[in-house]
């Protein structure tokens, strides 16, 4: 039985289905799984900040947020501030 799960999320404007193990962190999936690594890890524990994006228009410290809880959520990377340009 394998512990992955199915997970979709709306980055930047885009749908995006991940199959990951519920509890990784949100910044890792962004950066290992969807490779947007503007999203910067710094301290993993939610101290330095480097790690926020939105989350349904929220900031959040991503690396605080499990992929289970981001599940179904709208989230903007410091990449969509590059769209336009």
């Amino acid at each position: 039985m394998s512990d992955q799960n199915q997970f979709t999320l709306t980055v930047n404007g885009a749908k995006a289905t991940v199959t990951c193990q519920a509890g990784m962190r949100l910044s890792e999936v962004l950066r290992e799984e969807l490779h947007l690594t503007g999203t910067k890890i710094g301290c993993n524990a939610g101290d330095c900040g480097a790690c926020t994006v939105l989350v349904d228009g929220e900031p959040v410290c991503s690396c605080l947020m499990t992929l289970a809880k981001a599940d179904g959520c709208h989230i903007e990377t410091v990449e969509s501030l590059a769209n336009g340009l």
